[in-house]
């Protein structure tokens, strides 16, 4: 009788613990289960997000992206292709994939009008599709061939 009662407390003790991990659990992911924001929420709850860094995602409004190579500094906009748009600025040297018309995923800190974002992060959503690349843009097959096995 003794052994039950005792395999009863470990059950009910690893119950009450195991809820108490899990509640905690959702209680801290609250803050992180937003991958990001698009432009429209962005604004919309632009007073309760800029204490903190968030993520804005849209695509670059082709003809509002402005580099300055001297300067390291991008400013570009995004839009949810609703109408709703944010500025970005960025400051260092943009990804290598990024372009007007293009699908990209700030992170930083939006101003408290919902206008615009500091960035610090830029990432750039690109294609799944994998391109066999034709003859004029294929590797020259000698110095490949001299880099990698001589």
């Amino acid at each position: 009788m003794k052994s039950r009662q005792a395999k009863n407390k470990w059950i009910i003790g690893g119950g009450i613990i195991a809820l108490v991990i899990l509640g905690l659990s959702f209680l801290q992911l609250g803050d992180y289960t937003v991958y990001f924001y698009t432009p429209e929420e962005a604004f919309a709850q632009a007073p309760d997000l800029q204490a903190r860094d968030i993520r804005v995602g849209g695509m670059v409004v082709p003809g509002s992206v402005n580099w300055q190579p001297e300067e390291l500094k991008l400013n570009f906009t995004i839009s949810d292709l609703k109408g709703t748009t944010i500025a970005v600025e960025h400051k260092g040297t943009p990804p290598d994939m990024f372009k007007e018309n293009q699908g990209v995923v700030v992170e930083g800190r939006i101003s408290s009008d919902g206008q615009s974002l500091l960035a610090k992060t830029l990432m750039v959503k690109h294609s799944e599709e994998y391109k066999i690349p034709d003859q004029k843009h294929s590797m020259d097959k000698q110095l490949l061939e001299k880099s990698l096995f001589k």
